[in-house]
């Protein structure tokens, strides 16, 4: 087994975790560790943009009121007010790492519209803006020599111990997804930027990478969790069954003047909320999901021809061409969609610096939970985050007085497991996207949640004499973590409010989930 030795090392590279390195890395060396290819992130993925105030007619306290009110007043608003008026300083960071924004006329920034933003502050590349930030970021970390990137290195375990009354994070155990090795990393921080956990439901607009491992991890370690039951759905997912993948419609579309609307094409959402389609995300969520079901239709649609001629492929080309690949003319078709899972609005609790409740071990992005998004992420608060709280991390950990803290550490190297492991780890990994969708979804209710937990502990135990620790393995194991993590915190949570929408009495189902268990 290797050992490596960095003075910083980042899980992940999205946004969160190629901003940081950057920061970190001028007088630094840090290591980018990737479980897939370099690109391929979350982020990569992220259409609409990311919100600032950047014009004469918004202000931060706008933005700080429509983020708390989307939050349904579980925010954090210290950590909203930092963020927020970071938010101009970020852009320009990105800009210049050569982020090329969309311009208006006069050379501006072009500022869009979504949903729960009661001024136009989304800052886009026209419907790539994440996959644009990415290659950009991505191109910046290949070039500086102080940032080692080793892909197909997927994240094992934090290596901790337990100094005085602190428990230390001292390294990393990692796989080798290529040669099958084990590497014992050691630095004086580890920071988790490893998104977020779409893969526990059936349907996600996530990559399959996302499987919650740094959150596992972090579990694992004794690291503060909060605010797992906050998972957001994002209403408009184009429909169309004949594809593995979920493709996102951006809610930016709508904030252009696209209009959800029901299979006869009439309009819906102003029974919902005053502000109609562009309604918070958990709002539009549940009505669609509800609207599907009064009218026993597999989709709704969205509306998009009555946007100006030329518009819909001028500032969407990606989303039009996908829509055009299924034979839907978006400029005189409607669109298909159906809600999916988003985004992950809790996680490994940080503070303003990003740091844990484990001393050198940080957490950035969709992986940590800031108080930023309480009950509900408002639209592209996530981008920037990630940039915002990866640049205070970089400052934090650079003139933190850490020391590298590491005992003895003797690994053993395994043999992968065979293709019958295999098969149990896919079969089990279904199940639980199942179950998770059925019964712990947009809309849960209290004998969904007993039959949630009642399965997730025959699931685990069908993996408990798995022999083998491929990525596979690790990864429906990080799962089972995260789908633990999500129920207790429902369990616990005594009010319906944002992503986490039932209806029972809490006290009660407390009680027969410990029966069961017992």
């Amino acid at each position: 087994m290797d050992s490596l030795n960095y003075d910083f090392v980042v899980l992940g590279s999205g946004i969160a975790g190629l901003t940081f390195a950057l920061e970190a890395a001028a007088q630094n060396k840090v290591l980018v560790l990737c479980k897939a290819a370099l690109a391929e992130t979350n982020t990569a993925y992220a259409q609409g943009g990311i919100a600032a105030v950047l014009s004469a007619t918004d202000s931060f306290e706008q933005h700080i009121q429509d983020t708390l009110t989307a939050g349904a007043g579980l925010c954090d608003e210290l950590a909203v007010r930092f963020m927020v008026a970071r938010a101009p300083a970020a852009i320009k960071w990105l800009q210049q790492q050569s982020v090329l924004f969309d311009t208006a006329t006069d050379e501006t920034i072009a500022l869009g519209l979504e949903g729960g933003h009661s001024q136009n502050r989304i800052a886009h590349v026209k419907d790539h803006t994440g996959l644009s930030i990415q290659q950009a970021l991505s191109k910046a970390v290949l070039q500086h020599p102080n940032i080692t990137v080793l892909e197909y290195h997927f994240g094992l375990d934090l290596l901790t111990q337990t100094i005085g009354q602190e428990k230390v994070c001292y390294g990393v155990q990692v796989l080798d997804m290529v040669t099958g090795n084990y590497k014992t990393i050691l630095a004086k921080a580890i920071v988790l930027a490893t998104g977020g956990s779409g893969q526990v439901y059936q349907f996600t607009t996530n990559p399959t990478i996302a499987t919650g491992d740094g959150l596992a991890m972090a579990r694992r370690a004794g690291a503060a969790i909060r605010n797992m039951e906050f998972f957001q759905f994002h209403p408009t997912a184009l429909y169309d069954p004949g594809s593995s993948d979920t493709f996102l419609i951006s809610e930016a579309l709508r904030g252009a003047g696209a209009e959800l609307v029901l299979p006869d094409g009439g309009s819906f959402m102003q029974q919902y909320h005053p502000l109609g389609s562009l309604a918070p995300r958990d709002i539009v969520a549940r009505a669609v999901y509800e609207q599907m079901h009064m009218h026993q239709s597999e989709c709704l649609y969205l509306d998009a021809t009555r946007l100006p001629g030329g518009r819909l492929q001028r500032n969407f080309p990606g989303i039009y061409t996908r829509c055009k690949s299924i034979g839907v003319d978006a400029v005189t078709d409607l669109i298909p969609i159906v809600p999916a899972a988003h985004y992950q609005c809790g996680g490994v609790v940080t503070n303003l610096h990003g740091q844990t409740s484990i001393v050198g071990l940080y957490a950035i992005g969709e992986v940590a939970c800031t108080g930023i998004h309480g009950a509900n992420r408002l639209a592209s608060n996530s981008l920037l985050e990630g940039v915002v709280f990866a640049r205070e991390a970089a400052k934090h950990v650079k003139v933190s007085d850490l020391q590298l803290h590491c005992t003895a550490f003797k690994s053993v190297v395994y043999s992968l497991p065979d293709n019958r492991d295999d098969k149990i780890v896919l079969k089990t990994k279904k199940a639980l996207q199942t179950l998770m969708w059925e019964k712990v979804g947009i809309v849960r209710t209290a004998e969904g949640l007993l039959h949630a937990t009642y399965e997730l502990a025959e699931l685990k135990y069908s993996l408990k004499y798995l022999q083998g620790y491929s990525a596979a393995v690790q990864e429906v194991k990080n799962l089972l973590t995260v789908v633990e993590l999500i129920l207790d915190a429902c369990v616990l949570r005594r009010e319906s409010v944002g992503g986490h929408f039932m209806e029972y009495e809490p006290v009660q189902l407390q009680t027969r989930i410990q029966d069961i268990c017992s």
